[in-house]
C-alpha cells in the first residue's frame, strides 16, 4: 500500500537529476512544489507531450533535458520559457514522434531494452538521435527497421480525482497516464480525495490504477490547468511589457 504523505514529502522524494515523467493533466501541486524546494537538473519525460507542467518546471530551472515530441500550451500557444530555453542552449531537448514515444514506454513496461518502431526510416530523427539504430528486420529478408531506446523514467509524478484507503487510484482514460505509470520506476499520485469506496464504481472514461504501483500518495486539491495556462501567459505578456 502507498504511503499517504503530504505535499512537501512527496516532492522531496524527488532528488537533484532524476529523469521525471510528468503526466496529463499535470500534478500542478506537486509541480508547484518541486519548483518551491529548488529541484535542479531535472530530465523530464512527456507522455508523450508537455504542457504547462512542463513549461514551469523549465521556466523554473529545474530542468536540464526534455524528451517530447512536443511542449507547447494547447490553444495558448507556445511555450514561451521552453523556447527560449532551447534557443539559448540552456535545455537540451530529445526529440521523438508520439508513436516512438509510447511505444518506447510500452518497452520500459515491458521490461525490455528497446523497441522497433516504423515510420522513423529517411526522417530526421534518425539522423539526430544517435541512439536510435537502423537494422535488418530478422523475419522480414530484405526490410530494414528502426530500434529506439526503452524509456523507464525514474519518476513519475500523475494526478487522480480520487483513491481508496488501500491506495488504489482511478484515473481518466484520455490520456497515457497508465502507460507512464507502468514504465517510471517509482510513482508519486497527488490526489484530491481519498475515500473508503472510491474505487468500486467507475465512469465512461476512467480506469482503475492498483495501489501496487504507486509508492506515495499526496493529498492535493484540483487545480484548473486550462486557468493555470491563462494567467500563466497572461503573467509572460505583462513581463515583456515592463
Amino acid at each position: 500500500m502507498p504511503a499517504l504523505i503530504d505535499l512537501a514529502a512527496a516532492a522531496a522524494l524527488v532528488p537533484d537529476g532524476a529523469s521525471v515523467g510528468i503526466g496529463r493533466p499535470a500534478a500542478l501541486g506537486l509541480i508547484h512544489e518541486l519548483i518551491r524546494q529548488g529541484r535542479r537538473d531535472l530530465h523530464l519525460v512527456a507522455s508523450p507531450t508537455g504542457m504547462l507542467g512542463m513549461e514551469l518546471l523549465v521556466a523554473a530551472g529545474c530542468a536540464s533535458v526534455v524528451e517530447s515530441s512536443g511542449v507547447d500550451l494547447g490553444e495558448w500557444g507556445q511555450a514561451p520559457a521552453f523556447a527560449d530555453a532551447v534557443e539559448s542552449g540552456r535545455l537540451r531537448v530529445r526529440d521523438w514522434t508520439c508513436p516512438a514515444m509510447l511505444m518506447a514506454l510500452q518497452a520500459g513496461a515491458s521490461g525490455v531494452s528497446f523497441t522497433p518502431v516504423p515510420g522513423l526510416i529517411g526522417s530526421d530523427l534518425m539522423r539526430v538521435r544517435e541512439d536510435f539504430r537502423e537494422v535488418d528486420d530478422p523475419f522480414q529478408a530484405g526490410r530494414r527497421v528502426a530500434l529506439v531506446p526503452a524509456l523507464r523514467p525514474d519518476f513519475a509524478l500523475v494526478h487522480a480525482g480520487r483513491a481508496d484507503p488501500e491506495g488504489n487510484a482511478v484515473i481518466s482514460t484520455l490520456y497515457d497516464d497508465r502507460l507512464l505509470i507502468q514504465a517510471s520506476r517509482t510513482v508519486i499520485m497527488s490526489v484530491e480525495h481519498v475515500e473508503a469506496g472510491a474505487t468500486d464504481r467507475l465512469g465512461p472514461n476512467e480506469q482503475l490504477v492498483p495501489a501496487a504501483y504507486l509508492a506515495a500518495l499526496t493529498l492535493a486539491p484540483a487545480l484548473d490547468e486550462e486557468a493555470e495556462t491563462a494567467a500563466y501567459r497572461e503573467e509572460r505578456a505583462r513581463a515583456l511589457q515592463r
